[in-house]
């Protein structure tokens, strides 16, 4: 993302441009997917393609191509933050998170996302995530994931127990696949 060109809403697959939803929606919605773990993973992208991309598109793409197309378009639209990644354990979830999420843009920015602005770019809404601030409900609870546990002195007792309980408020409930990743 940059601010000199507008957010991407097309893509050039082969020689055809493609017409992507960019609705943060439709992404989340595809994140959802790839957490179900009853589909297989060529399952997950012909879902997701249906969500992203006009479906009459894709009558005319063998599955190899229809892979190739979800690699370039999560590339190229999806993981805007590139390889980066901050630590190995998940600080949230868009799912589990969501009344959290909600509040917070209407705190911060007063968008309704379900309402007015609930086609909101993608990379809008990834930029405008990562600048809630700390006073949100979402920005605090990530804070208490994220914050490590100190060592056990005679001193920080009342904190300690204070930071476990809070953990144990707003902890994720997490699959056993992400639990062995991290």
């Amino acid at each position: 993302m940059n601010l000199y060109s507008p957010p991407i809403k097309w893509i050039v697959f082969g020689r055809r441009c493609v017409r992507l939803n960019t609705s943060f929606r439709t992404v989340l919605k595809c994140y959802e997917i790839f957490a179900d773990d009853l589909l297989n993973d060529y399952e997950k992208i012909d879902l997701c393609l249906r969500f992203l991309v006009w479906p009459f598109f894709l009558w005319f793409l063998s599955p190899k191509k229809k892979v190739e197309l979800f690699g370039q378009i999560y590339e190229k639209f999806i993981d805007i933050q590139g390889k980066k990644k901050q630590s190995n354990e998940k600080q949230f979830d868009f799912n589990q998170d969501a009344s959290s999420i909600y509040s917070g843009f209407w705190q911060c920015y007063h968008i309704d996302l379900i309402g007015k602005h609930k086609n909101l770019h993608w990379w809008s809404f990834v930029a405008l995530f990562n600048g809630l601030s700390d006073d949100t409900k979402m920005m605090q609870i990530i804070s208490v994931r994220s914050r490590p546990l100190p060592k056990p002195t005679k001193y920080n007792a009342e904190e300690r127990q204070q930071l476990i309980k809070l953990k144990q408020l707003y902890r994720l409930e997490i699959s056993e696949e992400e639990r062995k990743r991290q």
